[in-house]
Protein backbone atom coordinates (compact mmCIF):
# COMPACT_ATOMS: atom_id res chain seq x y z
CA UNK A 1 0.00 0.00 0.00
CA UNK A 2 1.54 3.32 -0.93
CA UNK A 3 0.10 5.71 1.23
CA UNK A 4 -0.31 3.49 5.05
CA UNK A 5 1.98 5.50 6.52
CA UNK A 6 0.61 8.99 5.45
CA UNK A 7 -0.03 10.17 8.77
CA UNK A 8 2.84 9.11 10.47
CA UNK A 9 4.93 10.58 7.82
CA UNK A 10 3.63 13.96 8.54
CA UNK A 11 5.83 16.54 10.19
CA UNK A 12 5.29 17.57 14.24
CA UNK A 13 5.24 21.37 14.85
CA UNK A 14 6.33 20.76 18.54
CA UNK A 15 9.03 18.41 18.19
CA UNK A 16 7.51 15.18 18.60
CA UNK A 17 5.16 13.88 21.42
CA UNK A 18 6.01 13.65 24.99
CA UNK A 19 4.91 10.24 26.01
CA UNK A 20 2.86 7.24 24.96
CA UNK A 21 -1.17 5.99 25.86
CA UNK A 22 -4.50 4.23 24.49
CA UNK A 23 -7.03 5.70 22.77
CA UNK A 24 -10.73 4.96 22.80
CA UNK A 25 -9.86 1.75 25.28
CA UNK A 26 -14.03 2.29 25.88
CA UNK A 27 -16.46 4.42 23.80
CA UNK A 28 -17.05 6.65 26.88
CA UNK A 29 -13.24 7.45 26.71
CA UNK A 30 -13.83 9.63 23.87
CA UNK A 31 -17.13 12.22 24.15
CA UNK A 32 -18.10 14.82 21.56
CA UNK A 33 -21.02 17.35 21.60
CA UNK A 34 -21.79 19.30 18.47
CA UNK A 35 -23.12 22.81 18.76
CA UNK A 36 -24.53 24.55 16.08
CA UNK A 37 -24.26 28.24 14.73
CA UNK A 38 -27.80 28.40 15.22
CA UNK A 39 -30.77 27.63 17.46
CA UNK A 40 -33.59 25.81 15.89
CA UNK A 41 -36.72 28.26 15.38
CA UNK A 42 -38.89 26.03 17.19
CA UNK A 43 -41.36 25.65 14.16
CA UNK A 44 -41.36 24.84 10.58
CA UNK A 45 -41.75 21.08 8.23
CA UNK A 46 -38.35 20.02 9.12
CA UNK A 47 -38.05 18.07 12.85
CA UNK A 48 -34.69 18.45 14.20
CA UNK A 49 -33.35 15.68 16.37
CA UNK A 50 -30.43 15.37 18.58
CA UNK A 51 -29.10 12.39 19.07
CA UNK A 52 -26.52 10.44 21.33
CA UNK A 53 -25.05 7.72 19.12
CA UNK A 54 -22.63 4.86 20.28
CA UNK A 55 -21.42 2.43 18.44
CA UNK A 56 -22.95 3.80 14.99
CA UNK A 57 -21.25 6.29 12.26
CA UNK A 58 -23.53 9.12 11.58
CA UNK A 59 -24.82 7.59 8.35
CA UNK A 60 -26.05 4.46 10.22
CA UNK A 61 -27.93 6.75 12.40
CA UNK A 62 -29.19 8.53 9.04
CA UNK A 63 -30.75 5.26 7.96
CA UNK A 64 -32.18 4.26 11.14
CA UNK A 65 -33.83 8.08 11.36
CA UNK A 66 -35.19 7.52 7.88
CA UNK A 67 -36.52 4.12 8.10
CA UNK A 68 -38.02 5.49 11.27
CA UNK A 69 -39.87 8.23 10.06
CA UNK A 70 -41.32 6.37 6.78
CA UNK A 71 -38.89 9.19 4.80
CA UNK A 72 -36.40 8.45 2.13
CA UNK A 73 -32.26 9.08 3.10
CA UNK A 74 -32.35 12.23 0.97
CA UNK A 75 -35.00 13.19 3.51
CA UNK A 76 -32.79 13.35 6.62
CA UNK A 77 -29.86 16.11 6.94
CA UNK A 78 -26.63 16.64 9.31
CA UNK A 79 -24.21 19.29 10.03
CA UNK A 80 -21.01 16.95 10.29
CA UNK A 81 -19.92 13.43 10.71
CA UNK A 82 -18.78 12.06 14.07
CA UNK A 83 -16.82 9.24 15.26
CA UNK A 84 -17.89 5.81 15.30
CA UNK A 85 -15.97 4.55 18.55
CA UNK A 86 -17.28 7.43 20.85
CA UNK A 87 -20.35 8.55 22.78
CA UNK A 88 -21.49 11.54 20.45
CA UNK A 89 -24.12 14.24 20.29
CA UNK A 90 -24.98 15.74 17.05
CA UNK A 91 -28.06 17.14 15.41
CA UNK A 92 -30.66 15.66 12.48
CA UNK A 93 -33.09 17.19 10.35
CA UNK A 94 -36.21 15.13 9.07
CA UNK A 95 -38.13 16.46 6.28
CA UNK A 96 -41.48 15.75 7.67
CA UNK A 97 -44.13 18.86 5.27
CA UNK A 98 -47.53 18.49 6.83
CA UNK A 99 -46.60 15.35 9.38
CA UNK A 100 -46.47 15.24 12.72
CA UNK A 101 -43.36 13.75 13.81
CA UNK A 102 -43.22 10.01 15.30
CA UNK A 103 -42.73 8.84 18.51
CA UNK A 104 -38.82 9.05 18.53
CA UNK A 105 -38.50 7.40 21.78
CA UNK A 106 -39.55 4.44 19.97
CA UNK A 107 -36.30 4.36 18.04
CA UNK A 108 -33.88 4.43 21.26
CA UNK A 109 -32.12 1.47 22.62
CA UNK A 110 -28.17 1.30 23.80
CA UNK A 111 -26.50 2.47 20.52
CA UNK A 112 -28.95 5.43 19.91
CA UNK A 113 -30.65 7.69 23.08
CA UNK A 114 -32.81 10.81 21.46
CA UNK A 115 -32.10 14.00 23.94
CA UNK A 116 -34.22 16.70 22.31
CA UNK A 117 -36.60 17.20 19.05
CA UNK A 118 -38.10 20.50 17.88
CA UNK A 119 -38.47 22.23 14.32
CA UNK A 120 -37.09 24.44 12.13
CA UNK A 121 -38.29 25.83 9.25
CA UNK A 122 -34.96 24.91 6.42
CA UNK A 123 -32.96 21.69 6.31
CA UNK A 124 -30.15 21.23 8.37
CA UNK A 125 -26.81 22.34 6.13
CA UNK A 126 -23.43 20.65 6.69
CA UNK A 127 -21.02 22.35 8.23
CA UNK A 128 -23.30 25.03 10.32
CA UNK A 129 -21.34 23.98 13.31
CA UNK A 130 -19.90 26.75 15.78
CA UNK A 131 -18.17 24.46 17.31
CA UNK A 132 -17.84 20.36 18.78
CA UNK A 133 -16.69 20.12 22.25
CA UNK A 134 -14.48 16.69 23.11
CA UNK A 135 -13.88 15.18 26.40
CA UNK A 136 -10.98 12.42 26.10
CA UNK A 137 -9.39 9.72 28.24
CA UNK A 138 -6.31 8.61 27.22
CA UNK A 139 -5.52 5.45 29.69
CA UNK A 140 -2.11 3.48 30.00
CA UNK A 141 -0.55 6.81 30.03
CA UNK A 142 3.42 6.89 30.37
CA UNK A 143 4.64 10.28 30.31
CA UNK A 144 7.02 12.69 31.52
CA UNK A 145 5.05 15.08 33.48
CA UNK A 146 7.35 18.33 33.03
CA UNK A 147 7.52 17.82 29.15
CA UNK A 148 3.45 16.97 29.34
CA UNK A 149 2.91 20.79 31.12
CA UNK A 150 5.30 22.17 28.82
CA UNK A 151 3.68 20.74 25.44
CA UNK A 152 -0.06 21.57 27.31
CA UNK A 153 1.20 25.09 27.42
CA UNK A 154 2.62 24.94 23.76
CA UNK A 155 -0.53 23.93 22.12
CA UNK A 156 -2.65 26.59 24.00
CA UNK A 157 -0.32 29.46 23.08
CA UNK A 158 0.52 28.69 19.34
CA UNK A 159 -2.15 25.43 18.32
CA UNK A 160 -1.72 22.51 15.98
CA UNK A 161 -1.17 21.68 12.46
CA UNK A 162 -4.87 21.59 11.41
CA UNK A 163 -3.93 18.02 9.73
CA UNK A 164 -6.75 15.77 7.63
CA UNK A 165 -6.54 12.80 10.64
CA UNK A 166 -7.20 9.02 9.96
CA UNK A 167 -10.96 9.26 9.87
CA UNK A 168 -10.54 10.93 6.32
CA UNK A 169 -8.40 8.24 4.25
CA UNK A 170 -9.99 5.05 6.14
CA UNK A 171 -7.73 2.34 7.66
CA UNK A 172 -4.52 2.10 6.75
CA UNK A 173 -5.11 5.18 4.34
CA UNK A 174 -7.11 2.93 1.75
CA UNK A 175 -9.15 5.44 0.19
CA UNK A 176 -5.75 7.06 -0.99
CA UNK A 177 -4.34 4.12 -2.93
CA UNK A 178 -7.96 3.71 -4.44
CA UNK A 179 -8.01 6.84 -5.79
CA UNK A 180 -4.70 6.77 -6.82
CA UNK A 181 -5.00 3.45 -8.67
CA UNK A 182 -8.38 5.00 -10.10
CA UNK A 183 -7.02 8.18 -11.01
CA UNK A 184 -3.89 6.73 -12.40
CA UNK A 185 -5.92 4.55 -14.60
CA UNK A 186 -8.25 7.07 -15.72
CA UNK A 187 -11.32 5.28 -14.56
CA UNK A 188 -14.58 6.92 -14.31
CA UNK A 189 -15.44 6.71 -10.23
CA UNK A 190 -19.55 5.66 -11.62
CA UNK A 191 -20.59 5.69 -7.89
CA UNK A 192 -21.54 8.96 -6.55
CA UNK A 193 -20.70 8.15 -2.92
CA UNK A 194 -17.46 6.80 -3.47
CA UNK A 195 -17.02 9.68 -5.35
CA UNK A 196 -17.19 12.03 -3.22
CA UNK A 197 -15.14 10.33 -0.54
CA UNK A 198 -12.20 9.57 -2.93
CA UNK A 199 -12.24 13.15 -4.06
CA UNK A 200 -12.39 14.29 -0.61
CA UNK A 201 -9.37 11.92 0.10
CA UNK A 202 -7.23 12.95 -2.75
CA UNK A 203 -7.70 16.69 -1.67
CA UNK A 204 -6.95 16.38 1.70
CA UNK A 205 -3.60 14.37 1.07
CA UNK A 206 -2.95 16.87 -0.86
CA UNK A 207 -3.38 19.89 2.03
CA UNK A 208 -1.46 17.55 4.31
CA UNK A 209 1.81 17.61 2.10
CA UNK A 210 1.70 21.29 1.53
CA UNK A 211 0.90 21.60 5.86
CA UNK A 212 4.05 18.92 6.48
CA UNK A 213 6.76 20.94 4.51
CA UNK A 214 5.79 24.56 5.81
CA UNK A 215 6.08 22.70 9.58
CA UNK A 216 9.35 21.58 8.50
CA UNK A 217 10.23 24.77 7.62
CA UNK A 218 8.64 26.47 10.89
CA UNK A 219 6.07 28.87 9.06
CA UNK A 220 2.83 27.11 9.51
CA UNK A 221 1.53 29.58 11.53
CA UNK A 222 3.57 32.86 10.51
CA UNK A 223 2.63 35.05 7.45
CA UNK A 224 4.58 34.05 4.37
CA UNK A 225 4.87 36.41 1.34
CA UNK A 226 2.13 35.67 -0.64
CA UNK A 227 -0.08 33.98 2.03
CA UNK A 228 -3.89 33.57 1.74
CA UNK A 229 -5.30 34.28 5.17
CA UNK A 230 -8.80 32.80 6.59
CA UNK A 231 -10.51 34.34 9.04
CA UNK A 232 -10.74 31.86 12.28
CA UNK A 233 -13.57 29.76 12.35
CA UNK A 234 -15.06 30.46 8.83
CA UNK A 235 -14.52 29.58 5.25
CA UNK A 236 -13.84 33.29 4.00
CA UNK A 237 -9.99 34.08 3.23
CA UNK A 238 -8.04 36.97 1.77
CA UNK A 239 -4.42 38.05 0.76
CA UNK A 240 -2.52 40.90 2.33
CA UNK A 241 0.65 41.10 -0.01
CA UNK A 242 1.99 43.71 1.93
CA UNK A 243 1.89 41.27 5.29
CA UNK A 244 1.13 44.36 7.36
CA UNK A 245 1.59 45.11 10.84
CA UNK A 246 -1.95 44.62 11.23
CA UNK A 247 -2.18 41.08 9.95
CA UNK A 248 0.45 39.76 11.87
CA UNK A 249 -0.97 41.06 14.77
CA UNK A 250 -4.03 38.90 14.34
CA UNK A 251 -2.06 36.03 13.35
CA UNK A 252 -0.86 36.02 17.02
CA UNK A 253 -4.23 36.77 18.67
CA UNK A 254 -5.59 33.82 16.65
CA UNK A 255 -8.10 35.68 14.72
CA UNK A 256 -6.42 34.60 11.39
CA UNK A 257 -4.84 31.52 9.94
CA UNK A 258 -2.39 31.35 7.21
CA UNK A 259 -4.45 28.69 4.66
CA UNK A 260 -3.21 25.81 2.50
CA UNK A 261 -5.29 24.58 -0.85
CA UNK A 262 -8.28 22.06 -0.96
CA UNK A 263 -6.98 21.52 -4.81
CA UNK A 264 -8.93 22.68 -7.65
CA UNK A 265 -10.12 24.30 -10.37
CA UNK A 266 -9.55 27.98 -10.50
CA UNK A 267 -6.69 27.27 -7.81
CA UNK A 268 -4.84 30.66 -8.26
CA UNK A 269 -5.57 32.17 -5.19
CA UNK A 270 -1.55 32.37 -3.42
CA UNK A 271 1.17 33.76 -5.03
CA UNK A 272 5.28 34.36 -4.89
CA UNK A 273 6.83 32.06 -1.79
CA UNK A 274 3.77 30.35 -1.00
CA UNK A 275 2.58 29.27 -4.79
CA UNK A 276 5.85 28.50 -5.25
CA UNK A 277 5.66 25.68 -2.45
CA UNK A 278 2.09 24.15 -3.31
CA UNK A 279 3.04 23.95 -7.01
CA UNK A 280 5.83 21.74 -5.56
CA UNK A 281 3.87 19.41 -3.77
CA UNK A 282 1.01 19.53 -7.09
CA UNK A 283 3.92 18.45 -9.19
CA UNK A 284 5.15 15.53 -7.11
CA UNK A 285 1.16 14.28 -6.68
CA UNK A 286 0.29 14.97 -10.31
CA UNK A 287 -2.12 11.79 -10.38
CA UNK A 288 -4.28 13.18 -8.23
CA UNK A 289 -4.03 16.80 -9.26
CA UNK A 290 -4.95 15.30 -12.50
CA UNK A 291 -7.75 13.08 -11.62
CA UNK A 292 -9.62 16.14 -9.40
CA UNK A 293 -9.09 18.42 -12.53
CA UNK A 294 -10.88 15.82 -14.63
CA UNK A 295 -13.60 15.57 -12.24
CA UNK A 296 -13.75 19.49 -12.05
CA UNK A 297 -13.22 19.96 -8.36
CA UNK A 298 -13.91 23.25 -6.99
CA UNK A 299 -10.91 24.99 -5.19
CA UNK A 300 -10.60 25.92 -1.69
CA UNK A 301 -9.03 27.10 1.03
CA UNK A 302 -8.42 25.69 4.85
CA UNK A 303 -6.72 27.03 7.85
CA UNK A 304 -3.09 25.55 8.46
CA UNK A 305 -3.45 25.93 11.82
CA UNK A 306 -6.42 24.98 14.61
CA UNK A 307 -5.88 26.16 18.31
CA UNK A 308 -8.29 24.09 20.32
CA UNK A 309 -10.55 26.70 22.87
CA UNK A 310 -10.67 26.28 26.36
CA UNK A 311 -8.14 23.55 26.35
CA UNK A 312 -7.60 21.50 30.03
CA UNK A 313 -6.05 18.76 30.89
CA UNK A 314 -5.98 16.75 34.27
CA UNK A 315 -4.74 13.80 35.48
CA UNK A 316 -7.29 11.49 36.79
CA UNK A 317 -5.00 8.89 37.86
CA UNK A 318 -1.56 8.18 37.61
CA UNK A 319 -1.92 6.43 34.11
CA UNK A 320 -5.11 8.33 33.02
CA UNK A 321 -5.21 11.90 31.15
CA UNK A 322 -8.57 13.50 30.42
CA UNK A 323 -8.65 15.76 27.70
CA UNK A 324 -11.11 18.36 26.83
CA UNK A 325 -11.49 21.50 24.36
CA UNK A 326 -13.09 22.52 21.37
CA UNK A 327 -13.10 22.91 18.19
CA UNK A 328 -14.11 24.35 14.66
CA UNK A 329 -16.09 22.41 12.27
CA UNK A 330 -13.90 20.72 10.32
CA UNK A 331 -11.29 19.95 12.42
CA UNK A 332 -10.01 16.57 14.25
CA UNK A 333 -8.85 16.17 17.75
CA UNK A 334 -6.37 13.35 16.97
CA UNK A 335 -4.71 16.04 15.42
CA UNK A 336 -4.50 17.72 18.91
CA UNK A 337 -3.69 14.51 20.49
CA UNK A 338 -0.69 13.96 18.41
CA UNK A 339 1.11 16.80 19.07
CA UNK A 340 0.75 15.89 22.83
CA UNK A 341 0.42 11.78 23.34
CA UNK A 342 1.49 8.97 20.88
CA UNK A 343 -1.31 6.85 20.95
CA UNK A 344 -2.48 3.44 19.97
CA UNK A 345 -6.22 3.01 19.68
CA UNK A 346 -8.38 -0.09 20.62
CA UNK A 347 -10.31 0.06 17.79
CA UNK A 348 -9.56 -0.03 13.65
Amino acid sequence: MLFEKHIDELAYAHGGTVGAGQLKQQAEDFIVNERLTFTPSGEGEHEFVYVQKKGLNTDEVLKKLAVHAGVTRRSVSYAGMKDKHAVTKQWFSVHLPGRAAPDWQLLEDDSIKIKRSTRHLKKLKRGVIQFNEFEIVISQLTVDHALLQQRIEQIKMFGVPNYFMQQRFGYLCQNLDRAYGLFSRGEKIKNKQLKGLLLSSARSFLFNQVLSERVKAENWDKALPGDAFMLSGTRQYFTDEANSTTTHTRLMEHDIHPSGPLFGVNDKVVSASVEQLEDTVFTANSVFCKGLLKEKVDSARRALRVVPADFKAELISTDKLRLSFKLPSGSYATAVIRELINTTSHVN
